[in-house]
């Protein structure tokens, strides 16, 4: 274990079992989504087989105050997909949202400091960290920030009735799409079978080729499944339809729970069944329960540039815009470098993976994420 000490606190990289502290620590606090979690964490290790850095900051009296968990990533090959995933010491990798926790901006501070004394033993691996929080490279000037994109959050209210969707033109839209789906015979369950997340995991690989972005694989998903289902931290909600007797599975959502917050995480859907409107069923019943459970917030994740669809989507539920940034060491100036989208390479390999078969997009993406 090694320790820095500055004052009352003291920094170390913990090898040490720490999950029961770090549970603790973050319990309670609704910034913290299941990204924070020692379970998320676990799953990232075992995507990659690499290790996470578990920097801690505690008091006097050893109480934990502070955590900025990293992880080395080997980085896009031939420099594709720009800055965002070159070979990097990220907090964290293949999440949307950083892992930094602090009680106050002084431990904050301390701990992104000694994560850039790490970064600067091997240069070869850019820091990268991810917030919400928009002056961090005003207190450290070794970090650079970047706009990175606009996250989506639901408010959900205390009492049922002012569960509301925006003004009443507005959710009647939305009530409109859901009594369609009921109507067309359109059901949804939670599920705790993992045969059913095998079925779903079709529909999701079929999704991930039609939005042009590599899938994460079914080891990846089965871990989930395995960190996260025993402490009750992940639900699969399926929407199904009546189908020559039997009952077929048209589209489902993974969220993952953890301090009062909902994460829309994945989802797979049959685009032939789109006009029965499964989707809007599955987050209109999944909203109205856990706000029974006493949840307070429904995080509908982020939206690249140009989907202003996808935009239009979680905007009508509701939802406010939050802006996240990425912020790095060595920092860098031109936004050209770092913009995952840009350029012709990057636009003739989407149009490339558009036409691949669905066989091998779903064997290429894993891959594709051992490097992220």
């Amino acid at each position: 274990m090694k320790i820095n000490s500055f004052n009352n606190y003291k920094i170390s990289e913990e090898t040490s079992e720490i999950d029961q502290d770090l549970i603790r620590f973050i319990q309670g606090k609704t910034e913290c989504s299941i990204y924070y979690h020692p379970a998320w964490l676990r799953v990232l290790e075992e995507e990659t087989n690499q290790k996470i850095i578990k920097l801690v900051c505690r008091d006097n009296t050893g109480k934990l105050v502070g955590f900025l968990p990293l992880q080395y990533t080997q980085g896009m090959p031939f420099n594709i997909g720009g800055i965002p995933v070159v070979k990097r010491i990220s907090s964290l990798p293949r999440t949307p949202v950083g892992g930094l926790i602090a009680s106050n901006d002084k431990v904050a501070d301390m701990l992104v400091s000694k994560a850039i004394e790490i970064s600067s033993k091997n240069l070869k691996y850019r820091l990268q960290i991810k917030s919400f929080k928009d002056n961090l490279n005003e207190r450290i000037s070794a970090l650079s920030k970047h706009y990175w994109r606009e996250f989506y959050f639901t408010d959900i209210p205390k009492y049922p009735e002012e569960l509301r969707f925006g003004n009443s033109k507005n959710h009647t839209k939305i009530k409109w799409g859901v009594n369609k789906a009921i109507k067309n015979g359109v059901r949804v369950r939670y599920s705790d079978s993992e045969k059913d997340l095998l079925e779903w995991y079709n529909l999701y690989l079929n999704t991930m080729k039609f939005h042009i972005t590599p899938p994460r694989s079914l080891h990846f998903f089965k871990s989930l499944w395995t960190n996260l289902k025993p402490e009750g931290l992940i639900q699969l909600a399926l929407a199904e339809l009546e189908d020559s007797g039997k009952r077929r599975i048209i589209a489902g959502c993974i969220f993952l729970t953890f301090n009062k917050v909902v994460v829309y995480a994945f989802n797979g859907s049959a685009r032939s069944d789109f006009e029965l409107r499964p989707n809007d069923l599955i987050h209109w019943t999944v909203i109205h329960d856990v706000q029974k459970k006493g949840f307070e917030t429904y995080d509908w994740g982020e939206v690249t540039k140009g989907q202003e669809g996808l935009a239009a989507y979680k905007e009508k539920w509701s939802s406010k815009k939050v802006s996240m940034y990425h912020y790095y060491f060595p920092g860098f100036e031109s936004i050209g470098d770092y913009v995952i989208d840009s350029g012709i390479r990057e636009k003739l390999l989407r149009k490339l993976w558009s036409i691949l078969p669905l066989k091998i997009t779903s064997l290429i993406g894993p891959l594709i994420f051992k490097f992220l």
